[in-house]
């Protein structure tokens, strides 16, 4: 069964991963993390119709916990090379001083959250345990959080993407903060 999997979904989840960290050899890790993780918990896949998903949603977890475990106490310029910007060390602080202005202005519930899970990278986990909510309450708020955030950066500033990356710009449209 294993075998059959890694035949027909390796080439896929390969080029699926790729284009998330633009590393071959990171990529060929997290791939193998996968497929580790496939081995011990394909018994527990109830719907073997649905094995693409599970197998993405696999994927996705990994790139995750990659880009936690450099444990990074702000966003810097690493996180934008891994959509492969084109931004310089000032425009990165720049847009990290935008973004840390916009999770400041969010609802307190909210914002506090998106800073323990996102900047300061603490697990979901921790933090429900932490105030006392539910992990899907905790998961919930920080999915609300991230698309209030995204609705105010594009509104101020202007994010191109193309095939091989994204180039963002602040453009201060919002009058947010002068250095934005």
């Amino acid at each position: 069964m294993i075998e059959k999997i890694w035949t027909e979904f390796h080439q896929q989840l390969l080029k699926f991963i790729m284009r998330k960290v633009r590393d071959p050899a990171i990529a060929e890790d997290i791939l193998q993390e996968v497929f580790i993780q496939v081995i011990g918990k394909i018994d527990s896949l109830e719907d073997k119709e649905k094995i693409s998903s599970w197998l993405y949603q696999i994927c996705r977890n990994k790139i995750i916990d990659h880009y936690r475990v450099k444990k990074v106490d702000t966003v810097s310029l690493d996180v934008y090379e891994a959509f492969d910007t084109k931004l310089s060390h000032n425009e990165a602080s720049d847009l990290d001083d935008c973004i840390r202005y916009f999770i400041a202005r969010l609802p307190t519930n909210i914002n506090s959250m998106l800073i323990e899970s996102e900047i300061e990278n603490i697990k979901q986990k921790a933090i429900a345990e932490k105030r006392g909510l539910s992990l899907p309450a905790v998961k919930s708020r920080l999915r609300r959080g991230r698309s209030l955030l995204k609705k105010k950066l594009l509104a101020c500033c202007t994010i191109k993407f193309f095939e091989n990356g994204a180039d963002a710009t602040c453009k201060n449209r919002c009058g947010c903060k002068s250095e934005c």
